[in-house]
């Protein structure tokens, strides 16, 4: 078995070190919220106060951090992880953070001798919860063989789709089209709200016909209908506007460095954008719909 860092201790971290312990892996973790350290502490996750306390002497390096700027910085700081890990060790970036921060952060963990994998996840906190993840891998062969087998840990499937920078393309599209699925499920379910249909009718039927899609089926935006739903827990975050948000922003500004319009994906930004300016930044993606109609029950 392996030790490794944790560093990222949040709603995707604390599930996803558990289930590296329950594997038999020794996990050092770091978060700088207590309730974080103190929930990854129950699961066997040995919590330290520095970085550098945490990659000494590991194998690998995971992060699971809320953007590309902060990754960066917890990385490459004179007290970041590049600078106390050992030589050969591997980061491995779950977080979502664009595709030129990692293909930078590849090329300067080159230099020190270290690896660097971009290893962007799809399933949510649920996924994360029971280990049935979806992984995209970018990187060198040989650093990805080494977080491979630790991430089978997390996720169910693992897909080393290319070279540095590769798992953020595949991210960025996916959750593109996931973010205006979920736009759209708000905004529809608001129209069925107002046409007096009864939720659970509505869920039933769509999820039997051709308007069914993943984020309808799990994340269902009316409360009460599905159970796992974070719209049946008081829109508690799961995935967060302001990070679906800051998704949409990523391939918005992708499609247009490659000259393509994703006039949906557009949309989609601007509604999410103005569900956080309405203060619900950190609420669910879910709770957009909180946003388009006041009416809709929060609690």
């Amino acid at each position: 078995m392996s030790k490794v860092a944790w560093i990222g201790l949040g709603h995707m971290g604390v599930p996803m070190s558990k289930n590296m312990v329950e594997a038999g892996h020794t996990v050092f973790g770091i978060d700088i919220a207590e309730p974080a350290r103190e929930a990854a502490r129950k699961n066997g996750v040995t919590v330290v106060s520095t970085v550098a306390e945490a990659v000494r002497d590991v194998d690998a390096v995971f992060t699971m951090l809320q953007n590309g700027s902060i990754v960066t910085d917890v990385v490459t700081g004179p007290d970041g992880a590049f600078a106390h890990m050992p030589a050969g060790a591997v980061v491995i970036d779950c977080s979502t953070i664009g595709i030129e921060t990692a293909r930078t952060l590849a090329a300067q963990a080159k230099e020190r001798g270290l690896g660097f994998v971009d290893a962007p996840v799809s399933g949510g906190v649920e996924g994360a919860a029971d280990g049935s993840l979806t992984l995209m891998l970018g990187g060198d062969i040989e650093h990805v063989a080494i977080a491979e087998p630790l991430l089978k840990s997390v996720g169910e499937y693992i897909v080393h789709v290319g070279p540095s920078g590769d798992g953020q393309a595949m991210k960025v599209v996916n959750n593109a089209m996931m973010a205006v699925g979920m736009a759209a499920a708000c905004e529809v379910s608001v129209l069925a709200r107002r046409l007096k249909l009864d939720p659970q009718v509505y869920f039933d039927i769509v999820t039997r016909s051709s308007g069914d899609s993943w984020v309808f089926r799990n994340w269902f935006p009316l409360p009460g209908v599905v159970e796992t739903s974070p719209s049946s827990h008081g829109y508690e975050p799961g995935f967060m506007i302001d990070l679906i948000h800051k998704d949409l922003r990523l391939a918005n500004a992708t499609a247009a460095e490659f000259g393509v319009q994703l006039q949906t994906a557009a949309a989609a930004q601007q509604l999410f954008a103005a569900a956080s300016a309405q203060g619900l930044g950190e609420k669910d993606c879910t709770g957009l719909v909180l946003g388009l109609d006041e009416t809709v029950p929060s609690a």
